[in-house]
């Protein structure tokens, strides 16, 4: 469920300055810390996968035991939907850690990350269909969460494709989560190499 964590936590400590203001949220992360902090001897030499399997039981009973009081700040997750939920707890659990203990997420993390330049980092957005649209290229827009409309370019078979296909036109206002790669790519109009979203699976929530 978890075992893209130590890929999302190298993108997280990019990102240390934010702050994350859920007091039940911190809690959970102050207690993760705290159990890797204390048996810092134990863990110490263990294996990069050995140390993200140790966080991921660990995020998993603390949001258990903390799931009533992250609820009524409206967070929520169903593990019971595997790895896409995981992700997704990970990712905000791990920009609270960063408050209480980076030198733990970077020890999580492991040298061996860096070590791969070519690791391909799958990121994710919910939002609202907007539409799909294009003629030998499709590009599927969404509202997200916060009001910004993102465009995703559909260049392979995903998750969720046929759904979205069946849909036709009827794509508007369909709440969906969308997992992504960042695609880079020559563009010859613009002389220059240019990024775009690469949808990778697609939910329908």
């Amino acid at each position: 469920m978890l075992k893209r964590i130590s890929t999302l936590l190298i993108a997280l400590l990019s990102f240390g300055n934010i702050v994350a203001q859920d007091s039940a949220l911190d809690k959970m992360a102050m207690e993760i810390c705290e159990y890797f902090n204390k048996n810092e001897k134990e863990f110490k030499g263990m294996s990069t996968s050995d140390l993200t399997a140790k966080l991921g039981v660990q995020m998993v009973q603390t949001y258990l035991k903390y799931k009533d009081e992250l609820a009524k700040e409206g967070i929520n997750y169903d593990l019971t939907k595997g790895r896409s939920e995981g992700e997704k707890m990970g990712a905000k659990v791990g920009v609270s850690m960063i408050k209480f203990c980076p030198d733990v997420l970077m020890a999580i993390a492991g040298d061996e990350e860096y070590e791969d330049e070519n690791e391909v980092v799958e990121l994710y957005l919910e939002g609202t269909l907007k539409k799909v649209s294009g003629e030998d290229l499709y590009v599927v827009e969404l509202k997200d969460t916060d009001g910004k409309i993102q465009k995703f370019v559909w260049l392979t078979n995903f998750e969720g494709s046929d759904r979205l296909i069946d849909l036709g036109n009827d794509v508007k206002g369909t709440k969906v989560g969308v997992s992504y790669t960042n695609l880079e790519y020559f563009s010859p109009k613009l002389k220059e190499y240019i990024v775009r979203k690469k949808i990778t699976r697609l939910e329908f929530l």
